[in-house]
């Protein structure tokens, strides 16, 4: 949940955007109740586009998020607002437009980085923390806003992002969220198969998990998600066959997880090329990542990885 690009914070809509796409954007929050954070790129005929936008965040002091509401292209592939590190100066990456391919390069600008947001697929909706809990927003950090979509149609089409971040007074707030994602980037999909792998982690502290999520490209029809005791995997809970929609899911009560215990996630996809299908961060390639967002707010608290269907284990 995080600031903007375009546009200070609550700053005004831009009526000119609005004509574009014949889309009634989101009026910004008040400046009391929050802020509005914009990025708009564009999509040409027949063409995939990851496009990236970095900026600074557009507050002067801890912004306690409570809920936030977002608007995209229908059918966007993903759109991510993330900070290159929290621990990394304001301005390191030169402010702008980038290719996101460009910016991320050899991939090493992902090792500090730290995602707040992200959605899939669907046009607009809500995302609402429990009462008193928040994403707490540092001043002084760098964005790095993105937007993934594939255009399938003969005509450009205008891209945007906007998402409006509501703030409480930092008198109502009792706990902060943290997560990540755990990701899977040793994928090799046989050529004309249907194929499946898995991963088994553990988190290494005790938490309450409010939020679980899926991830995977065009070829990925089912995700699953068991819980694991470190020892059995028990029967599983979440489904997702729509690779477009991350099924972002809510528990509430959150579900307690304690150091030791975590999750098997699985992903199945159909390739049907002649070509063995890896890793990768086009449509083309493909990933099997799952998303955790838990309290208490702890920047070491991890789903570590201890078994694989390949043999393979990483570090997040």
């Amino acid at each position: 949940m995080l600031p903007i690009l375009l546009l200070a914070a609550c700053g005004d809509k831009s009526s000119d955007d609005s004509a574009a796409t014949g889309v009634t954007f989101l009026e910004p929050p008040a400046a009391s109740e929050g802020f509005q954070l914009k990025m708009k790129a564009t999509a040409p005929p027949y063409e995939e586009v990851w496009k990236c936008s970095v900026y600074p965040i557009p507050v002067d002091e801890y912004a306690p998020v409570s809920w936030i509401e977002y608007q995209q292209n229908e059918g966007t592939h993903h759109m991510t607002l993330s900070t290159p590190g929290l621990f990394v100066a304001s301005g390191t990456i030169p402010y702008g437009d980038y290719d996101c391919e460009d910016l991320y390069g050899d991939q090493s600008l992902m090792e500090n980085q730290i995602q707040f947001f992200g959605a899939q697929g669907t046009a607009q909706d809500t995302m609402n923390l429990p009462d008193g809990v928040v994403a707490n927003l540092p001043p002084g950090v760098d964005i790095i806003h993105e937007i993934h979509y594939v255009n399938p149609t003969d005509e450009t089409v205008d891209l945007y992002s906007i998402v409006n971040a509501y703030t409480i007074d930092e008198s109502e707030v009792t706990d902060g969220i943290w997560g990540g994602q755990v990701r899977d980037e040793t994928i090799e999909i046989p050529a004309r198969s249907e194929h499946t792998e898995w991963t088994r982690c553990v988190m290494n502290e005790d938490v309450e998990v409010h939020f679980l999520a899926s991830h995977t490209h065009e070829k990925g029809i089912m995700f699953t998600i068991a819980p694991f005791d470190g020892k059995e995997t028990g029967e599983v809970f979440f489904e997702n066959d729509d690779w477009h929609d991350p099924k972002i899911t809510q528990y509430d009560p959150p579900l307690v997880v304690p150091a030791g215990v975590g999750f098997e996630y699985a992903c199945t996809w159909r390739n049907d090329t002649d070509d063995m299908v890896p890793y990768g961060l086009d449509s083309q390639d493909e990933m099997c990542n799952l998303a955790i967002v838990h309290t208490p707010f702890s920047m070491s608290a991890q789903c570590e990885v201890v078994e694989t269907s390949d043999g393979v284990l990483w570090e997040q």
